[in-house]
């Protein structure tokens, strides 16, 4: 069946941009000259807005939020008969199309013996021929791939993994897509025009749109703490620096997992709570003036190292902090030895995510996710997201074959089939008795057959499911509380003023500069350097590439003006 609608298409796409996290502003200020790649859009030209497709009527058990950036929450999955199709013609012509992605987990098994590669290949009339490359290496794929010159009709642009692809794409390497999914153009492809604005926006480069966004929220970078631990200590939930640096230290030394087990507060320095607090600007100030300043340039970012500083004299770092690996830490925080730990939405409650975890492991945890609370006991200042984890791009040797163009980009309205939809469940969970089976309460319960599921390791396309709070296996409150949280920290957020647009000294300078800056970070938190050898950072991160990375970034300013 098909999705019923609201009669009148949504007005509330406001244009918002999002931050790159701790690397912020990498890779995106100055402008080359030149052609973009895709004939349709001048370098610097205004950003073309894909118009959004109407709005749907909710479905049963959703709850959607008044606030622009919160996702609706979710108290059932759709059964199988209330589920609608949002593809009505296989989007293939049934030819061959080729694609680099990201492997999402374990290898993928070959198509021979992989049932739901299978299957797509009938739902999507094509052979589909992928490259799929695991985790970080497929930063180094990529640009192998560019070289070579022999590029796959669709192509996965992640430039947290290699900073550099940026220059590729300034450099023509892939098709501009405004005249496709521009404006009005989108609703071509109604499940793309679904997508948020904020996901186009901020994954476009100088006003051009060079793919198709996977879409995460704004605010995901979040401290989830152990709330039964904070009750059992009888402390409320912090409301300034004080009482998050007595909880904090609590969880050191007050050993709240009982049974003499030993805990600490924080595994890692992370440092995006503590700014929140001390509203440090998110990466970049834009002053009133058209300037900018650098976070670290600031007195609140000053205020927040001293601070931090304060709570590793108190015990509530873990002593290996500093140099502890991201896996280490995470299996702390699993294991039921760390009260506070940050995570993403999807990482920490989906299927496989955490919270199960923690919930076996520790059983009666109680994970909340935690607001910053201003320093002072007045509101924080959160730094957004970039708002989207790469993006599908099309290869500049098809600009001029505009039927393949429509072909892939169709391919990727069917990834991104909304929430509730057949095309959704099965591109996020498979083949009904297969991969899954409907539980209890009608939600999808994966198969426990990890060959089975690794079939759908090949899946991680541009779907918009970390959008929607509905998480397999928890109680529909877990999803009520995501919510909730989003609707609070969306308001006191802000973005990062420089988010899509380009430097080329960012590319080539920020690996150095960034771990300048961390080393600085390390050494004032532990103690090996005074609080004042950050004015001789700040003068090194300047000298070093800083202060023309700031010029390059003012001049892109100055010409959206």
């Amino acid at each position: 069946m098909r999705q019923p609608t609201t009669s009148s298409p949504t007005s509330r796409r406001t244009l918002l941009a999002g931050a790159l996290g701790l690397g912020a502003g990498l890779t995106l200020a100055a402008c080359g000259s030149g052609s973009s790649g895709g004939g349709g859009h001048t370098t610097g030209a205004a950003f073309r807005t894909p118009q959004a497709g109407p709005v749907p009527s909710p479905m049963p058990g959703e709850h959607r939020d008044p606030i622009h950036g919160v996702p609706a929450a979710y108290d059932r999955y759709p059964s199988a008969a209330e589920q609608f199709t949002s593809v009505a013609k296989a989007p293939g012509h049934g030819g061959t199309m080729t694609a680099l992605m990201q492997l999402a987990t374990t290898p993928a098994p070959g198509r021979g013996s992989n049932r739901w590669w299978q299957e797509l290949e009938k739902r999507l009339n094509l052979n589909w021929r992928p490259t799929l490359v695991g985790g970080s290496d497929i930063g180094d794929r990529a640009q192998t791939i560019i070289a070579s010159g022999d590029m796959p009709d669709l192509f996965n642009v992640n430039h947290y993994f290699s900073p550099a692809i940026d220059r590729s794409v300034k450099q023509g390497a892939f098709t501009e897509l405004s005249d496709h999914v521009g404006g009005s153009a989108i609703l071509d492809y109604p499940n793309l025009a679904r997508l948020p604005d904020w996901a186009w926006r901020n994954s476009s480069i100088d006003g051009g749109i060079f793919g198709v966004p996977r879409p995460t929220p704004l605010v995901n970078n979040v401290a989830f703490y152990r709330q039964d631990w904070r009750k059992k200590l009888g402390l409320d939930v912090p409301r300034d620096a004080d009482e998050v640096y007595a909880l904090l230290t609590a969880f050191t030394k007050s050993s709240p997992a009982g049974n003499g087990k030993k805990t600490w507060g924080l595994s890692d320095l992370n440092s995006g709570f503590f700014a929140a607090m001390h509203r440090v600007p998110s990466t970049w100030r834009l002053n009133r003036d058209g300037t900018l300043t650098k976070d670290h340039e600031t007195d609140e970012w000053e205020a927040m190292l001293v601070y931090m500083r304060k709570l590793w004299v108190g015990g509530a770092f873990h002593p290996d902090a500093p140099t502890m690996p991201w896996d280490q830490q995470r299996q702390l925080f699993l294991n039921g030895s760390i009260g506070m730990h940050a995570e993403g939405f999807n990482g920490m409650v989906s299927v496989g995510g955490d919270l199960g975890v923690i919930q076996r492991n520790s059983p009666g945890a109680d994970l909340q996710p935690m607001l910053p609370p201003g320093f002072d006991g007045g509101k924080p200042l959160v730094a957004q997201d970039t708002g989207y984890w790469g993006y599908y791009s099309i290869p500049a040797k098809l600009r001029g074959n505009k039927d393949k163009i429509r072909e892939v980009l169709r391919v990727c309205d069917y990834f991104a089939a909304p929430f509730g939809s057949s095309e959704y469940t099965f591109v996020n969970y498979g083949i009904n008795d297969h991969h899954f089976t409907y539980g209890k309460g009608g939600a999808p319960v994966p198969t426990t057959n990890a060959a089975r599921l690794s079939e759908l390791s090949m899946a991680y396309m541009c779907q918009p499911s970390e959008l929607n709070f509905f998480f397999a296996g928890q109680p529909a409150q877990v999803a009520k509380d995501a919510q909730t949280f989003l609707h609070d920290a969306m308001p006191v957020s802000e973005p990062n003023p420089v988010v899509n647009l380009y430097s080329e000294t960012a590319i080539s300078k920020t690996p150095v500069l960034k771990q300048l800056v961390d080393d600085l970070m390390v050494a004032v938190v532990t103690g090996r350097k005074p609080i004042s050898a950050l004015a001789e950072a700040r003068r090194a991160w300047k000298s070093q590439g800083g202060d023309q990375m700031r010029a390059e970034y003012e001049k892109a300013l100055a010409k959206k003006k």
